[in-house]
């Protein structure tokens, strides 16, 4: 067996893919350099910590002469390292915080990789103002309903509202509700052209035409809006009937869950002005507002890959706290969760596919040894360490 394959199988295994025959040939390949008797199955405490401080000093050594371009290192030091920090395998990384370096990956056993749940999908419930509801993700495209002037349709992963404009037609703007659950995401285009990205546990309250002087929603959970220019006709969001965010035209994502510790209105271009307790906060591109429903809004720079990730299907963690983290997998992979132990100064980074399934994403958290996770159905419970 070659290097390569065994790096394969190395990988396989962090996975929870191998087969039995394939662990034995992992057992009985421990020839390579620097890795003899590194058993990567059934290894004891001592040599699991030999193993991992052998790995986590190749990656330091492999990383510093990788920036002198005079000194070249076999492509095995590399992929040793990385295929064991599973960088590669599942394209994700956690680094230890409370340290400031990366933690070496510790042994894992199967549970997560045994009750895999999988990822959210498009799902969605419309409440029609006549109380009738629609389980979108089973009706079939095209016309749901008409009243007055417009027809609401279903188009692939969303919802479009027209407008007939028949002006002999008494106007109707009756509200109707679309309802994402947990594990769900959809999508909707309002009667004015404006499209809004609904993410899990969220909802959206719209009229089935706008009229008046302004445009106006009611929104909770989060959602990415990208707003239709009418400059006659300012565009309104009401935000969990804690602040008011008023566009003209323009592009901006809100979060704005019940259980988060304050209300986030992140502004990718345009203008938007947030209004709480009677006073007008303006945000410029790049800026995000944050209202923790105290005294005033703040301004800060956002990260708009981090804050953008979920509408891009990505989770990206920022020395994020695992509470918070959590909160995230809740709502997409649609599982309840529990804490033992004291978790907050457990932090993390990394960026992982929203599109895989949960096992991977938490046996890679685990890799940096600060909690472990038991599933139970859908319930895990995050065990500190």
């Amino acid at each position: 067996m070659t290097e390569d394959q065994y790096l394969s199988l190395c990988e396989k295994y962090l996975r929870g893919d191998c087969t039995p025959e394939e662990e034995i040939l992992i057992k009985e390949y421990q020839h390579d350099a620097g890795l003899t008797n590194a058993h990567l199955v059934n290894f004891d405490n001592t040599e699991k910590e030999r193993l991992r401080g052998l790995l986590y000093d190749k990656l330091q050594t492999s990383l510093r002469e990788r920036q002198t371009p005079v000194v070249k290192m076999h492509r095995w030091f590399y992929v040793a390292a990385a295929s064991v920090l599973l960088f590669i395998s599942v394209g994700v990384y956690f680094a230890n915080n409370n340290k400031g370096k990366i933690t070496p990956p510790v042994a894992q056993n199967n549970n997560a990789a045994k009750n895999d749940i999988q990822p959210g999908s498009n799902k969605a419930v419309l409440t029609l103002a006549n109380g009738h509801a629609i389980t979108l993700d089973d009706a079939q495209n095209g016309v749901l309903s008409k009243q007055g002037n417009a027809a609401i349709s279903k188009s692939g992963n969303g919802i479009v509202i027209n407008n007939n404009g028949d002006k002999n037609q008494i106007a109707d703007n009756s509200l109707n509700t679309i309802t994402i659950p947990r594990g769900g995401k959809y999508n909707i285009t309002l009667p004015d052209g404006t499209k809004v990205w609904l993410n899990s546990s969220s909802a959206l309250i719209f009229p089935n035409e706008f009229t008046g002087t302004e445009r106006k929603v009611t929104v909770t959970g989060e959602a990415y809006f990208e707003v239709a220019k009418n400059k006659a006709m300012p565009f309104k969001i009401d935000v969990n009937g804690k602040q008011v965010v008023e566009v003209l035209g323009t592009h901006f994502n809100i979060t704005a869950y019940a259980d988060d510790e304050a209300i986030t209105t992140t502004l990718l271009e345009g203008s938007v002005k947030v209004n709480y307790k009677n006073k007008a906060t303006l945000i410029k591109p790049g800026q995000m507002a944050v209202n923790t429903l105290g005294d005033a809004v703040t301004i800060k720079q956002a990260n708009i890959d981090e804050v953008m990730a979920w509408k891009n299907d990505n989770f990206i963690f920022n020395n994020e706290n695992i509470t918070s983290i959590m909160k995230k997998i809740s709502r997409w992979y649609d599982v309840d969760v529990n804490y033992k132990g004291d978790m907050s100064r457990i932090n993390f980074d990394g960026n992982y596919s929203r599109s895989k399934g949960l096992a991977s994403l938490l046996k890679n958290i685990e890799l940096v040894d600060k909690v472990r996770f038991v599933i139970e159905e859908r319930r895990i419970t995050v065990i500190a360490k």
